[in-house]
């Protein structure tokens, strides 16, 4: 059984965020990937850092990208929020986007059994 779950919020200079996850039954994390558009204004963008709340608790980076996305593996019946930033060629940072709207990822309800077999 695989279940997909997408996410948008709405984010400063960087319009949007979106969190998409799977996960399976057999699995305790799900894998999640953070996306988001680059921003319009400012000097290019050389890679992205995105922080991540869990349960609430205070922003943490966890990782950065050179890209518009990031996979990462969440903890399943834990809620996240993301936010990220850009960072130019000299290391400067942009301000942090607005954070995503909450995501607890779950397994959801179970998959469809084989069909039975009558003797």
């Amino acid at each position: 059984m695989t279940k997909t779950t997408r996410i948008i919020a709405v984010l400063g200079a960087l319009a949007a965020l979106s969190l998409f996850g799977a996960t399976s039954a057999a699995a305790q994390n799900v894998e999640v990937t953070a996306s988001w558009t680059a921003p319009t204004t400012g000097s290019p963008v050389h890679h992205y850092v995105l922080q991540l709340s869990t349960d609430g608790g205070p922003f943490v980076t966890v990782g950065s990208s050179t890209t518009t996305e990031y996979v990462m593996d969440l903890a399943v019946d834990h809620t996240y929020s993301a936010r990220v930033a850009g960072v130019d060629d000299q290391g400067r940072s942009g301000p942090y986007s607005e954070d995503s709207e909450p995501y607890t990822p779950d397994f959801g309800p179970p998959g469809q059994p084989g069909q039975p077999m009558v003797m």
